[in-house]
């Protein structure tokens, strides 16, 4: 083992199992993998399996995934395919772990009335006739996630008017955590190896009972924060009852949340949970914060949660085993979160779904080859009304693992190969043809590498899209691709030369609208603007809302211009994952008090030298800016 990460993968003992690093996969995968009803198939069982191999010490299963079937559905395979999967994990010297959660009452897993904190990432979450956007459509359906179907209550819902914590009886309390141990004796005798509780952002009764923002129970339950931490000693006590005094638990809660949950309250936790459970996980207080982009989170502080779980940590020492997680994927900064005594394990989903070598490269000492994760979070779950968007933007090698030896072949022989074009796509063709034994000679008529992404070294929030850039550039490099800087290879120029292959990747051609005035000399393309706001104007109109526009306006925006981006859809950034994404994005422009949207456009009518005529929703002319 390289010693360049060694405190990250030093081995770890929690209970009766010996963890062979720090890093721990927690739920979730690429949701494209499956065929839309939940169930394990070879795909999922071949992709969690390589999480094990690609270094990760614990794999969750779950997440996604409907536990129930492999319990007690009438299709033999959903067992035999979940046990497939744990046996592939165990190969590669890594545990499984899965997550439970039980019933009570009328056997519903019920939310009660919905609770936000003071914190909402979007300043009102809903978007105006989209159906990506329908509030927990997935959830409210019955069988998904391993536990029959949730009741919404508050407004609209069918649930209770009052909060999980504050509708549940005494006997529903027991009732809950009496089927919890059920399910998670049966998950152990399935060859789970550590059994998970997710109390995170108010999820299930553990949680809700947990924050002060659902809870204002009187009893035994609630009140104080040892009273609010009781169901969950409760439930875990009788989990550890029943399944070993060695056997591995994790529990996963908030860290702290606005208005509710503090970082002492997660200290008493840690305290009571001494002896309870192995693993404190520690979480962000907001579901969509827990899944960090570049608008939320900057590439010095990358986890949102990392301050708050170290000072857990300081107070508990030795106590209490602690792991974090959000955003956490570069390798030197994990390892120095175990170094210096900050937790002493850390999570990670999106870091193996975006480098399917990432934990052979550490091994390896190589973290500089590990291949960056941009945040799209498009791997994360699907949008309702395009489920085929979920994918990894940086690897496409992320749902075909089972078949990569079948699709791909080996170069016979070495090949004389030019790619012409130093954008994303480019750099992306050389490398690969370079690594697979190919000479290979990369054109780009401009002086710097990048193409497209280039913008990314002016606007700060797209500082992981200049990570990735800076990464295919240097692997390029590495892989000993020739490159020629400011030469414009044309076709006679590349027959000259006697290459046997050519990749032709110059990037697109853009989409120029037919509005009058598209040509006026007051009018730029989204990518000439980058390093340029100084020329333009005070006010500046972005004829345009999609995700481009909206990054576009609010970098200039942020550069002091006053910026209009209009759209003829009712949302701007509608092309955007709406799972843990869109929310920030529209937080972001919406708090940035330079930024304005125009949305509902029915018609561009023309651009002139004072803004841009329009006609609005209702069919009236206007013009923005403002004359």
């Amino acid at each position: 083992m390289n010693i360049r990460y060694k405190d990250l993968l030093s081995p770890l003992p929690v209970g009766d199992r010996l963890l062979k690093n720090r890093l721990l996969a927690t739920a979730g995968y690429p949701r494209a993998l499956g065929e839309g009803d939940d169930m394990m198939n070879e795909k999922i069982v071949t992709h969690f399996s390589e999480r094990a191999k690609n270094g990760a010490a614990s794999v969750y299963i779950n997440g996604g995934i409907d536990m129930e079937l492999a319990l007690h559905g009438p299709r033999h395979n959903q067992n035999n395919y979940v046990r497939q999967a744990i046996a592939a994990i165990r190969q590669y010297g890594s545990i499984a772990t899965t997550g439970v959660r039980g019933v009570y009452g009328d056997g519903q897993r019920r939310m009660g009335k919905q609770v936000s904190t003071l914190d909402s990432p979007t300043l009102g979450r809903e978007f105006q006739g989209d159906p990506d956007d329908m509030p927990m459509m997935m959830n409210s359906m019955p069988g998904k996630g391993g536990a029959p179907g949730m009741m919404m209550g508050g407004p609209g819902g069918s649930g209770s008017d009052k909060t999980e914590p504050d509708a549940m009886t005494k006997q529903e309390i027991k009732q809950f955590i009496d089927s919890t141990v059920e399910r998670a004796a049966a998950m152990k005798a399935m060859g789970f190896e550590m059994i998970s509780v997710h109390s995170a952002y108010r999820t299930g009764p553990g949680g809700s009972f947990w924050s002060p923002l659902c809870n204002h129970r009187s009893d035994e339950y609630g009140g104080s924060a040892e009273n609010r931490a009781r169901l969950l000693i409760e439930l875990f006590g009788a989990l550890r009852e029943t399944l070993g005094r060695d056997f591995p638990l994790e529990c996963m809660v908030s860290v702290s949340e606005a208005g509710g949950i503090t970082v002492e309250d997660s200290i008493l936790l840690a305290k009571l949970g001494k002896g309870v459970f192995n693993i404190l996980h520690f979480r962000h207080g907001e579901q969509d914060y827990q899944h960090p982009i570049p608008y939320t989170a900057s590439k010095t502080a990358p986890c949102p949660n990392l301050a708050e779980a170290a000072a857990v940590k300081a107070a508990v020492g030795n106590d209490m085993l602690i792991a974090v997680s959000a955003g956490l994927q570069d390798p030197e900064l994990c390892n120095g979160i175990i170094r210096d005594g900050k937790a002493d394990l850390v999570a990670m989903c999106r870091s193996f779904i975006c480098d399917s070598e990432y934990g052979k490269k550490l091994y390896e000492g190589r973290g500089e080859d590990v291949v960056p994760c941009i945040r799209c979070n498009k791997c994360h779950g699907p949008n309702v009304s395009d489920p085929i968007r979920c994918q990894c933007s940086v690897n496409p090698t992320i749902g075909i693992e089972d078949k990569l030896d079948r699709m791909f072949s080996k170069p016979v022989a070495a090949k004389k190969v030019a790619v012409v074009g130093g954008g994303p796509a480019g750099l992306e063709a050389a490398m690969t043809a370079a690594r697979r034994g190919h000479k290979v000679t990369l054109y780009e008529v401009s002086s710097a590498l990048g193409g497209q992404l280039k913008h990314s070294d002016f606007a700060d929030f797209k500082w992981p899209i200049r990570d990735f850039k800076d990464y295919l550039i240097r692997e390029v490099y590495k892989a000993g691709v020739d490159v020629k800087l400011n030469i414009r290879a044309d076709r006679d120029f590349l027959a000259s030369q006697g290459y046997d292959e050519v990749i032709v990747a110059i990037g697109p051609r853009h989409n120029v609208p037919t509005i009058p005035g598209v040509e006026g000399p007051n009018v730029y393309h989204a990518v000439d603007v980058f390093g340029h706001e100084k020329e333009l104007p005070e006010n500046c109109v972005i004829i345009g809302g999609a995700e481009t526009g909206v990054d576009t306006g609010l970098y200039l925006a942020k550069a002091g211009h006053k910026v209009w981006v209009m759209t003829r859809q009712n949302n701007l950034a509608g092309d955007t994952p709406h799972s843990h994404y869109r929310s920030m994005v529209r937080g972001a422009f919406i708090r940035e008090p330079n930024f304005y949207e125009v949305t509902k456009v029915q018609k561009y009518i023309s651009i002139r030298e004072d803004g841009v005529a329009y006609l609005d929703a209702d069919g009236a002319e206007q013009t923005k800016p403002v004359p």
